[in-house]
């Protein structure tokens, strides 16, 4: 394999386009993610990592189909932004996703990104592969209402529009193997995640169900592939792990594997919370020596962030 020359190296370099976060007072602090990266949202449950992904999704769907509507210019920005969501969830169904989506966002946000979003839905197949009794779970989806053509209540018309996973699965012989799941979800990936923003909630399901027979090296291994893949997709992907940052960030598998990472933190003050996050790498392309750390809120249209303060690398 020949060696660039450095003309030509900086030209490949140069051609690299950006995807804002979307994220008010992140864009702006931040470059933006390189497309065709894939980013680690990782922090516990209550830190704020799914806040932080609804506000992003919603926000580069505005940028992207009503920049009129859009509060910042994003200029050449724009057009990096892929036209569709993908989402992919192992153990939250359709409803529950919309719904909070719903109490995060402001209506002309939760429109515009519901408009162009495809939620791949695997948790009855997810619940199923990993031994959960199916009398538990298996009415779940016969108690959501049949849209109906006069249907305006939202969910149910939403759900109307999105082919189902274990539709596509019938034929297959073992469908209860957590390894025939894994392949199943990657099969999908692979046919949507191009041009898209392509959604995996989350890591720590998949991790999970290592205690019910999947190899914690397939787990690694189709991240390893997504992180290919998604190089040469016209897009990013976010991969959702709900886990406290510190222990990802103590974990040699996972930390570092993908091409950049968000991580959130979260501390109890007397009757509040106070929450922060921290952008990590993305091939150099956001290191410095201190890094700087943003404190999160939450308002009427999302996730907002406020830098607060830089750190050296021995502070994470």
């Amino acid at each position: 394999m020949d060696d660039l020359s450095p003309p030509e190296a900086k030209s490949v370099s140069a051609g690299v386009e950006y995807v804002p976060f979307g994220i008010p007072g992140l864009d702006g602090a931040v470059r933006g993610i390189p497309t065709g990266s894939a980013v680690l949202l990782a922090g516990a449950p209550d830190a704020g990592s799914h806040a932080f992904l609804y506000t992003s999704l919603a926000s580069l769907a505005l940028a992207k189909h009503e920049p009129a509507l859009y509060p910042r210019r994003l200029g050449d920005a724009r057009e990096a932004i892929p036209e569709r969501v993908s989402y992919v969830s192992l153990t939250h169904d359709r409803e529950h996703i919309y719904s909070e989506l719903d109490a995060v966002l402001d209506s002309e946000q939760f429109e515009i990104l519901t408009d162009h979003l495809t939620v791949a839905d695997f948790s009855q197949q997810f619940l199923s592969a990993v031994d959960v009794p199916a009398s538990l779970y298996d009415q779940r989806r016969e108690d959501v209402p049949a849209p109906t053509e006069d249907d305006d209540s939202g969910v149910a018309g939403l759900l109307d529009d999105v082919t189902l996973p274990d539709e596509r699965s019938t034929e297959t012989d073992d469908a209860d193997d957590v390894s025939a799941l894994l392949d199943e979800i990657s099969e999908y990936v692979a046919d949507s995640g191009d041009d898209a923003i392509l959604v995996i909630d989350g890591l720590s399901d998949l991790l999970l169900a290592t205690n019910f027979g999947l190899d914690r090296s397939a787990v690694l291994g189709f991240l390893l592939g997504l992180r290919e893949a998604v190089v040469g997709w016209d897009g990013i992907a976010y991969v959702v792990y709900e886990r406290r940052a510190a222990d990802v960030r103590s974990d040699p598998d996972i930390h570092g594997l993908l091409h950049g990472s968000v991580f959130f933190y979260s501390n109890d003050q007397g009757h509040d919370t106070y929450r922060t996050m921290r952008v990590g790498s993305f091939g150099g392309a956001l290191d410095t020596e201190r890094q700087t750390v943003f404190e999160s809120s939450v308002g009427p249209a999302g996730l907002r962030a406020k830098a607060t303060k830089k750190i050296g690398p021995s502070n994470w």
